[in-house]
């Protein structure tokens, strides 16, 4: 079990599955976060697309960060 967490034994194919189910797991909760947080309330619901667009800027930027990570890899 700890050799799948150690990086220096963890092959690419399968740091990019990880990476690959991690983001869209913290895209998703993200996205119920901004939801829960913006849209029970009046006031704020003009902010709740505001919120969508703060979430997939940086599910954007933290992906991009990730395959240029992956690049450098071996």
């Amino acid at each position: 079990m700890y050799e799948i967490y150690n990086s220096t034994n963890m092959n690419k194919k399968t740091l990019e599955i990880l990476l690959a189910i991690g983001s869209i797991v913290l895209f998703t909760l993200l996205l119920i976060v901004v939801h829960s947080t913006f849209g029970n309330s009046e006031g704020s619901a003009n902010y709740e697309g505001y919120g969508y667009v703060v979430v997939l800027v940086l599910f954007v930027f933290g992906v991009s960060a990730a395959g240029l990570k992956l690049v450098d890899m071996k």
